[in-house]
């Protein structure tokens, strides 16, 4: 989300800056341009006055003095009154920058007049000064006064001359467009991080919740909508903590129903006369007892997990292999555990893996004979499916493995031990174990991220 929202405001004002910066780049220039060419105007101001001050000023005598090389030849024999009729031959191009003087009989002193510029010394000629851009050059062009005759000073300015000053204007617009830039990558974290925050409290509660923390709740934000979204989600809390309530009082009440009727029937079994109908009915209750047991387990099962349950498989695969060790050397059972080698997390609680693997133990203990050996392996990898296997060496399943087949008295066992290991995202496989027997193996998803 931060790179999105940063991203979008950062296009955004990409956009806005690309659709001013060129007009504001073409108004610079047309702004300097302008500059440069009122400059130029004055330029050939300055030099107008500066010729007609010459015939005050008594610089020139005889007419057609000073003048340049390649001017009109001097007359020597012109008295001062020739001024009203000839302007003085002077050259003020060094000192103003190349302007081109245009006398009144035609002659052309500091270079030929661009053709380009004839309009504006057309116009300077009849008394007004004249200014002309051409995109590349610029000419400007302004009269000097010889009482009734008129001479022009046009004023020449290159490419490179009426771009002067432009490049720092372009330098400033490309450090506002900079800023702006920056500016917006800022706001833009700082909306994403606003934005984010209430979103990631969201995410937060609902991992709370899911792994089975009902009391938290959503805290309420500055962005509506995130706000609805987090009221909804408590009252789903709620809603959740109150359908698990009844749900724990259901399970309480469904097994002092079926416990109280076992005890009392255990007490009546117990004042039955004939030994071995004693026997056989203490053996049917006491698996109906387990079977009690299991389907209680199994009820309280989504009471004690969220939806992220976690375990060690090797850990609770060594715990119970302890566990159940002491009845297999009681017994002359050999009991083979492989070594892991290593954690091996699984998406299961502890309390439903050690359900299932004392299902599985519980069978090999109760319908093969004392003396049988059994073997406990566990297999897979970090990240992965891992596979605990329980096999022994008694007789195997009745008609070999088929679909639907279950050990135990009741078929009930290894149904709840298969709808735990299916609620790990895995399943359960039955077939005939290398000692001899059966082979039951619990196929576990790998742990919620």
């Amino acid at each position: 989300m931060y790179r999105r929202l940063v991203t979008f405001a950062l296009l955004a004002v990409t956009v806005a800056v690309t659709t001013l910066v060129i007009p504001l780049a073409l108004s610079a220039r047309d702004l300097v341009r302008s500059g440069n060419l009122a400059a130029l105007a004055d330029q050939a101001r300055v030099a107008a006055d500066a010729w007609e001050g010459l015939v005050g000023s008594g610089s020139w005598s005889g007419g057609r003095s000073g003048g340049s090389d390649d001017a009109a030849g001097s007359d020597d024999s012109h008295s001062g009154d020739d001024a009203s009729e000839a302007a003085p031959r002077v050259d003020l191009t060094e000192e103003f920058g190349g302007a081109i003087l245009i006398y009144p009989d035609g002659t052309v002193v500091g270079g030929p007049v661009p053709p380009r510029a004839a309009e504006v010394v057309a116009s300077a000629r009849t008394g007004q000064s004249a200014t002309l851009d051409t995109g590349s050059e610029g000419y400007a062009a302004a009269p000097a006064m010889f009482d009734e005759r008129i001479g022009v000073v046009l004023a020449v300015a290159g490419p490179e001359q009426m771009h002067d000053g432009l490049e720092e204007r372009l330098v400033a617009l490309g450090g506002l467009c900079a800023a702006l830039l920056v500016g917006a990558g800022v706001a833009g974290w700082q909306l994403a991080t606003r934005t984010a925050r209430p979103i990631r409290d969201l995410a937060r509660t609902a991992d709370e919740l899911a792994a089975g923390d009902l009391a938290s709740r959503a805290d309420s934000s500055v962005i509506p909508e995130v706000d609805d979204v987090a009221v909804a989600l408590n009252r789903l809390a709620g809603r959740v903590q109150e359908l698990l309530a009844e749900e724990r009082e259901a399970a309480a009440e469904l097994a002092h129903q079926l416990r109280t009727p076992l005890t009392v029937l255990a007490a009546d079994v117990d004042s039955v006369a004939d030994p071995e109908v004693r026997t056989r009915l203490v053996e049917d209750v006491q698996t109906l007892q387990r079977t009690t047991d299991e389907i209680i387990t199994s009820a309280r099962r989504a009471a004690r997990e969220g939806l992220h349950p976690t375990c060690d498989a090797a850990a609770v695969l060594a715990e119970r292999a302890a566990f159940w060790k002491v009845l297999a050397d009681y017994q002359g059972r050999e009991m083979q555990v492989d070594d892991p080698g290593g954690p091996m997390p699984v998406r299961l609680t502890g309390y439903d893996l050690t359900t299932a693997v004392d299902i599985l133990l519980q069978n090999v203990f109760t319908h093969t004979e004392e003396g049988v050996p059994l073997r406990l392996s566990i297999a897979g990898e970090a990240g992965g499916q891992v596979r605990i296997a329980v096999e022994d060496g008694g007789t195997g399943f009745p008609q070999g493995p088929r679909d639907g087949d279950r050990t135990g008295s009741t078929n009930l066992g290894l149904a709840i031990a298969e709808r735990l290991a299916q609620a790990s995202g895995g399943g359960l496989e039955r077939g005939r174990s290398p000692l001899g027997g059966a082979l039951v193996a619990l196929i576990l998803g790998p742990a919620s991220d």
